[in-house]
């Protein structure tokens, strides 16, 4: 398996030249199988670039494309109305996100919602491509031709979820958005248990979530504890702050190489096998 960070930013995007390093696109990941298949995590304002990439690539090797969702916060949706291969007619894709089917939630609204006139000159239903919004409502499932995907809610306003993608022995766990009130949560721990790659969310500094109580994040300590807990080989961390710059992350990525030394702070375009 083999994962590409397309955007690896929290909240908003930002341009700024001093965020060059670890990038200013939002939450996206491309995620490429042994088996050939490809998945897509989120939908950030990384999938722009993410889609003129497989664009230069084969049609046909990348039809039915899943693309997976933590949540629909605006940070991990905003890419779409600019994901070009959506605007091919020959294309098909799958767009899920575990959970919410259970209650009056719709998965297709969302995506409906920043495309309406309002916000967005094209309408959803305009794009071209087939689309087909699945929310399945057991927590483990098969996606993208036997790759094993199990799913688990975590604290995270409006509901977000974690997602361990297994593909024979190989693990991957996606934990992003994630807040701890009383502690950290077993249920995270036990979905990332021996993962050969954590993904975690590290918005903040331990001193600044103290004062973002309930705005749904971790701090880079919070995911050490996790990955320590949980026993992971590798851990990435993930969803920075948009007043962090490629300083202030450099420093923090020290700091917590110290506690954790197989850890690393995930950088847009970065490539990383497991």
């Amino acid at each position: 398996m083999k994962i590409t960070f397309y955007g690896t930013r929290g909240s908003i995007s930002v341009p700024d030249k001093n965020f060059s390093e670890f990038g200013g696109n939002t939450a996206c990941l491309l995620l490429k199988f042994e088996n050939g298949r490809i998945a897509i995590l989120d939908a950030g304002t990384g999938l722009r670039k993410l889609g003129n990439d497989l664009l230069a690539q084969s049609i046909e090797q990348y039809d039915n494309i899943f693309i997976g969702l933590s949540h629909t916060h605006w940070d991990h949706i905003q890419g779409f109305p600019f994901f070009k291969p959506a605007y091919d007619t020959r294309r098909h894709f799958t767009i899920a996100m575990y959970g919410r089917g259970r209650g009056s939630f719709n998965l297709a609204s969302a995506f409906e919602t920043q495309m309406q006139q309002d916000y967005f000159p094209v309408a959803l239903e305009k794009m071209g491509a087939t689309v087909m919004f699945w929310q399945p409502e057991t927590p483990s499932f098969t996606a993208a031709s036997g790759i094993q995907v199990t799913a688990t809610e975590h604290n995270h306003p409006g509901r977000a979820y974690g997602y361990r993608i297994t593909e024979g022995a190989t693990t991957l766990v996606y934990c992003s958005d994630v807040e701890y009130v009383d502690g950290i949560d077993p249920n995270v721990v036990a979905l990332a248990r021996d993962a050969d790659l954590l993904i975690h969310d590290a918005q903040y500094t331990p001193e600044e979530l103290l004062q973002k109580k309930g705005w749904g994040h971790s701090s880079w300590e919070q995911a050490v504890e996790v990955a320590e807990l949980a026993g992971v080989k590798r851990l990435a961390l993930f969803h920075h702050d948009p007043d962090h710059d490629d300083t202030f992350l450099l420093r923090l990525e020290q700091e917590c190489r110290q506690r954790f030394p197989n850890s690393f702070f995930a950088r847009e375009g970065m490539e990383v096998a497991i």
